[in-house]
């Protein structure tokens, strides 16, 4: 086996290459989840733009919160 300057193998470059690309394709899946998300929230979820901040109920504050968290996710 063929010893580089760093001390890695071949074979544990490799594995070191395959978790990166594995690690590449879970973030560009989530973003993908996330995209799909907004985009039904966009269609499904009320619009609270012309609303009082101030002034919300607890359940128009955790509709907020999630379009929030989703809209953070997929950008």
């Amino acid at each position: 086996m063929t010893i580089l300057s760093t001390g890695l193998g071949k074979g544990t470059i490799t594995i070191v290459l395959i978790l990166c690309i594995i690690l590449f394709m879970m973030i560009f899946q989530k973003k993908h989840l996330f995209k799909g998300l907004a985009l039904l929230n966009k269609l499904v979820m009320p619009s609270l733009i012309a609303k009082d901040l101030s002034k919300l109920k607890l359940h128009e504050k955790l509709i907020l919160g999630y379009r929030y968290w989703v809209t953070k996710n997929s950008l």
